[in-house]
Parts: C-alpha cells; structure tokens; sequence
C-alpha cells in the first residue's frame, strides 16, 4: 500500500511538472510570435509609406514644368511656375517676384503645404493618367517589386477600396490616400503566419527537443521507480519466507528448554544461570523475528521500569559474552530513582544492542564504560566503549535502517544495519533521545536521555498516571 501511494504521488507529479512545461513553452512561443507580428507590422508600414513617398515625389519632381499653379496670396489668386535648375532646388515666380525653395522642404513630410498644393495639382490634372496609364496603387506596387531584389515581398499585394473599412484575411498596413484615384489602399500579406512560423521554426525545434528530453528523463525515471519497486517486494517476500522458516526452529528450541527447565536433573545454579540465559536470548530472537515479520515499528506496553534494575539483568545474561572476550565492564551511577515509564523488553533489547556493539566494535580486550544519572527530571544511561570509533559524517545515517558505515568494502564484524535504528526507534516511542559522541580510534560513546516517571492523582477517577516531565 505504502508503494503504491508513493507511485501514485511520483506519476502525478512527473505529469503535473510535464503540463506545465508545455504550459511555458506555448506562452514563450506565443509571446515570440506577438513580438515577430508586431516586427512585421512596422515593416509593412514602413514599406508601404515609404514606396508611397517616393512614387509621389517621382511623379511631382516630372511634372513640375506643366504649367502654372495657382495659390491664394493675401488674399487674391497667383500664379506659380515652378522649374527645376542644375541646383537641385525649385524655383517659385510669382509675377514679377522670385523665390527658392530647395527639395529638402518638399521631403516625405505628409502635411507639407507645397506636398499637398502639388498632390492636388496632380490629382485635378487628367494628362497624368493619360501619361502613366496606372493608378497610384499599381505604381507603388511595382515600385515595391522593382525594390525587391531577393523575393522577400513575393506575397506583398497592394489593396484599394472605396470610403468605409474594409476586412483582409491577412496583415495590412496603415490606410492610404490614393491621390490620382480618390481611393484608399494598404499594403497586405495574406501569408503573414506562414512567414512568422517560418521565422520561428528554431524556437519550435528547441522547445519540442526540450519537452522531449525531460519527458524522457521522467520516463526513465519512473521505469527505475517500479523496477525498484518490484525488487522490494522480492526483498519483502524473501524476509517474510525466511522468518517464517526461523519462527518453527525458535518454538521447538523454546519447547525444550522450557522441558529442561522444569525437570530436576539440573541441580547445578551454574546451568540454571545458563538455561535462564538461553530462554532470555531466544525471547529476544523471537521478538526480532516477529519485528522483522511484520516489518512495522516496535510496539511498546507501557509499564513502571527501573532503568537500573533492567541494565543488571542484561549484563547478568551477557556476563557468558563479557567473559569469552576478556571485556572489562564498570556500572557508574550518579543520583537516585531512576524510573521511568517503558517496555522492559524493548529497553532490554535496546541495552543488549548497544553492549553487543560495543564488543564486536573493540580490538583486543574490549573496555566498556556505563553511566546511569539522573539529573534534571530524566535519566541518562551512556555506554562509552574504546573501539574503532566513527567518523563524523556518518554520525547522522548511523541510525538509519540497513545502513552500515563503509569500511573499504570489507565488513570484517557481520552485521545487518539494523540494531541501531531499532535503538532509535524504541528510544523515541519512550520520548527521549539518542546520542553520539565518536572519534575513529577513540572509540564512542551513546547516550539515551529518558522522561522520569511521575505520578498524577486524578481526583474524579481517584487513579494515577504516568507524566513526562
């Protein structure tokens, strides 16, 4: 159940990052293609008003000398003839009195008075058409093709339409007046979308590349995820078949010295000492077992438990242990009372992991150090050892399940990573803490700091319960 929440909460996750992705990529695309839109309306624009400008200044400066143009002076009509001379400037005569205006006045400025004085001449004069042949629109047009050296404006076209809007199914530039043919026109390109899809054909690419490419990433990802998933169930079913083969050999074990037990021929207290060892051990067994089993945490029954009185009874059932090593133990208490509210087998088994540690982790002649104080409302046991130690980045992970600090690939104690998470695990169902002092070479020290165990009277119920202080 717990895979599949975690599988499930993994492929969510995986599609919400990949929406989303998509999501960012089409608003950077979309944004990309408004800002090349707007690139191509001020090119249109700019194409179109500038052709436009230059046609009408082609068509004034070649009409200049058709004959006299009449504007109002203070009031009254005159007369102009305008020509041209080798100065590239224009010369106005009004009657008797002359005047120059050089071509820079008469520049591609819209409202120019003498622009719109010559247009309107232009316009009112029937002999353009007959000279030209074409509207305004058509010559802007080929102006534009004959300006178009590399097809670029191949689908540019040029619209004219009456007074009114008018719709096009394409990108159209600014209205203009078409002065021979009281028209409206605007340069178009109807194929504007193709042009700016072309444009970002690499934008397209990258985009489609890295959606793919973390897709992928996910997909590998999650192909890893079950594999692992399916070698932890193996790994489940493995341990589950184990121990239930271990669990036959541990009752017949436990049948027989229990029929030992209580039969008369083992007079000696020396085998009963050793008989009440060897229940004890297999009680511990069988409780690891079940733990392994069920593969959950440590189930604890609370219960009032001398801290005290439960280290003697483990270093009584080790004492066969300390002496095969030569072991040196000392037992150093500071303050009284030091009970508290836990499981007495859980605390046995938390004792008996770190005193077995303690030896196995020791060269030579192993040299065990045991503190039980009691100080500030809790109870601190610490058991210092002088073995091989641990170095400081390992200090964290020690108590994690399976996990082992590395030794060259060599593992000269047998082991399975898991007496000290239990350790912390039963630690923490009591409310207390575990910790570490260790230097490699100097050996280390654990310490467990436990609430005290305090008693409440509740007047309603005239009963006692157990507080942490």
């Amino acid at each position: 159940m717990r895979n599949t929440i975690d599988t499930s909460l993994a492929r969510f996750l995986m599609i919400v990052s990949m929406v989303l992705l998509g999501v960012l990529e089409f608003l950077w695309l979309h944004n990309e293609y408004r800002n090349k839109q707007r690139d191509m309306e001020d090119k249109i624009n700019h194409i179109m008003f500038s052709s436009m400008r230059d046609v009408e200044d082609s068509l004034i400066f070649s009409n200049l000398d058709k004959g006299p143009f009449l504007v109002l002076k203070d009031s009254q009509q005159l007369a102009v003839n305008i020509l041209l001379d080798q100065q590239d400037s224009i010369n106005h005569h009004f009657d008797s009195s002359d005047c120059r205006v050089y071509k820079m006045d008469m520049g591609l400025k819209a409202r120019h008075p003498m622009r719109g004085m010559l247009l309107q001449k232009l316009r009112s004069d029937s002999s353009i058409m007959d000279t030209t042949g074409m509207k305004l629109s058509t010559m802007v047009m080929r102006h534009i093709r004959m300006g178009d050296s590399t097809g670029e404006l191949a689908g540019y076209n040029i619209i004219t339409w009456k007074n009114g809007d008018t719709v096009i199914n394409g990108l159209m530039s600014r209205p203009q007046f078409d002065v021979l043919a009281g028209n409206k026109m605007a340069l178009s390109n109807q194929h504007y979308k193709a042009e700016i899809f072309h444009d970002l054909l690499p934008h397209m690419s990258f985009a489609i590349f890295l959606w793919t490419i973390v897709g992928a990433a996910f997909y590998y990802t999650w192909k890893n995820l079950q594999r692992q998933i399916q070698l932890n169930a193996l790994r489940d079913e493995f341990v589950s078949n184990i121990t239930h083969e271990l669990k036959t050999p541990i009752t017949t074990v436990g049948v027989a010295l229990e029929s030992l037990h209580m039969s008369q021929e083992l007079e000696s207290a020396q085998s009963r000492r050793y008989l009440d060892i060897c229940q004890s051990e297999l009680k511990r067994l069988s409780m690891l077992v079940e733990r392994i089993l069920h593969n959950k945490a440590p189930q604890v029954h609370y219960e009032k438990m001398d801290v005290r009185q439960v280290l003697e009874d483990v270093m009584h059932h080790m004492k066969v242990q300390f002496d095969n090593r030569h072991a040196t133990v000392d037992v150093k208490e500071v303050g009284d009372g030091f009970v508290i509210n836990g499981d007495k087998a859980h605390m046995s088994s938390v004792l008996y992991n770190l005193l077995e540690n303690a030896l196995k982790y020791s060269k030579g002649d192993p040299e065990i150090h045991i503190h039980l104080t009691r100080e500030n409302g809790s109870v601190k046991l610490a058991v210092e050892d002088k073995g091989i130690g641990i170095e400081q980045d390992y200090h964290d992970k020690i108590f994690e399940k399976l996990f082992r600090v590395p030794r060259q690939n060599r593992h000269d104690v047998k082991g399975h990573g898991l007496g000290l998470s239990y350790v912390a695990d039963v630690v923490k169902k009591h409310h207390g803490k575990i910790d570490l002092v260790s230097e490699p070479g100097k050996g280390s020290t654990f310490s467990l700091t436990l609430p005290v165990y305090r008693e409440v009277s509740d007047p309603l119920s005239n009963r006692h319960e157990p507080n942490y202080n």
